[in-house]
């Protein structure tokens, strides 16, 4: 379509303003998009401080995400819970969560330890 067309009946003045108006706009943005790059490349860019955590949660300060079970590998325990695939079972008094090799286990059954895979522990019946 051409613009006569599309804009049949309008005023050639309020042509002319609309399309000032979305020109000023995209130049706007265009120069929000470029200062915004230019400040945001460095760290912690001054209006973007109270935006972004910069703090970071290291091991040695005592937090961890994961709880290293590897010291239960090749242990036997008893199961706390059925297995169906997944349940609890009780190692050295300790629970600790478990996955089967896929096959359901009863309450009270012997399990070994065969895989731990960071918090993922996978036994099979004894």
């Amino acid at each position: 379509m051409s613009e006569v067309q599309i804009f049949s009946g309008t005023s050639s003045a309020i042509v002319l303003l609309t399309y000032c108006a979305m020109t000023c706009i995209a130049l706007l943005g265009i120069f929000v998009v470029l200062y915004l790059s230019k400040n945001g490349s460095k760290k912690n860019a001054g209006m973007l401080d109270e935006l972004v955590l910069d703090e970071r949660q290291k091991n040695r300060d005592g937090y961890t995400s994961v709880t290293d079970k590897s010291r239960f590998l090749g242990a036997i325990g008893v199961c706390a819970t059925d297995l169906r695939p997944a349940g609890t079972i009780t190692v050295e008094g300790e629970p600790v969560d478990v996955v089967t090799e896929g096959s359901f286990v009863k309450q009270g059954d012997i399990v070994k330890v065969i895989n731990v895979d960071g918090s993922r522990v996978l036994v099979r019946q004894v």
